[in-house]
């Protein structure tokens, strides 16, 4: 049977008998924590899933990161490329590499900054699409995240920002979309709650 022949019988099949497409719908059922302000909303969430929420404008900052990395004592950091600059007080490492590559000193770094796509608002949630400039590891291999967040990019909830992820990326999703709701913990054990088992142990989101 050939090739040729195989692609015809689709070709009628489908013209005969089109594929019905569903239209999704979604409904939020979660009750905003405060008015409906997104932002508000946003940085009361954030705050509940344990984060550390700063409002800066987009002027200052690299003040605020130079801050936190004094109040830390942090002199090494790992940083998305597009984000190095000599404004930032501290030896900086670009994740531009492969692990294999950084892997002398990839994991000896504490503290990492990222720019995020997006935040949800009525979970408290960062959005981090991977890429080259933003791989995968940046979010989650150093005891301390640093999270630049534009307050522009909070949208009401989950749904509304994966709608802009594939507007975004109309032709092939990303490998990996990452949701962040704060540091990382668990209470496998015991049911004692432990930070930083998964992820970093503290995280700042600076919203501007």
């Amino acid at each position: 049977m050939s090739k040729e022949f195989i692609l015809n019988k689709v070709k009628f099949a489908l013209k005969n008998n089109p594929i019905k497409t569903e239209t999704g719908t979604y409904t939020d059922i979660l009750k905003p924590l405060v008015a409906e302000d997104k932002v508000e909303n946003y940085i009361q969430a954030q705050k509940l899933n344990k984060a550390e929420v700063i409002e800066c404008n987009e002027k200052n900052i690299y003040n605020e990161i130079n801050n936190i990395l004094g109040k830390e004592k942090l002199q090494h950091i790992l940083i998305q490329k597009s984000l190095a600059t000599d404004k930032i007080k501290a030896e900086q490492r670009v994740y531009d590499k492969s692990i294999e590559d950084m892997k002398d000193t990839l994991f000896t770094i504490e503290c990492s900054i990222l720019e995020a796509d997006y935040g949800v608002s009525n979970l408290g949630v960062i959005s981090v699409v991977s890429s080259k400039d933003k791989p995968r590891l940046l979010s989650l291999i150093t005891p301390i995240n640093i999270i630049l967040l534009k307050k522009d990019n909070i949208l009401g909830n989950l749904s509304e920002v994966l709608k802009k992820v594939k507007e975004t990326h109309p032709d092939v999703l990303p490998t990996n979309i990452l949701f962040i709701a704060g540091p990382s913990r668990t209470a496998d054990i015991e049911f004692q709650v432990v930070f930083g088992v998964h992820g970093p142990q503290k995280v700042y989101i600076l919203l501007y």
